[in-house]
């Protein structure tokens, strides 16, 4: 995982007050399979019901905010590394 992914990941759990562990990650290379998997985290760490399209929103802000990522290229079947270059 690349210092981007890692600084994206920090940002996420620091929003949401969540953990995301690195096994749990490996498998979330996907931009809409890291979205579902937030929300539930949020759910089930939190006890806070988050909409998916809530978290689909900050996922795409944050990518814009912090790595320049047009909100236009991101979509859910976006890959992080090879579609979105946070390698």
């Amino acid at each position: 995982m690349g210092l981007d992914a890692v600084e994206f990941i920090i940002s996420i759990e620091k929003h949401y007050s969540i953990t995301l562990p690195d096994e749990d990650l490996e498998g979330l290379a996907v931009v809409g399979n890291f979205v579902v998997y937030v929300a539930n985290a949020c759910e089930m760490q939190n006890g806070n019901e988050i909409e998916f399209e809530e978290v689909y929103e900050t996922v795409k802000c944050f990518l814009y905010r912090d790595f320049n990522i047009p909100a236009n290229e991101i979509n859910l079947k976006s890959h992080f590394v090879n579609d979105l270059g946070m390698g």
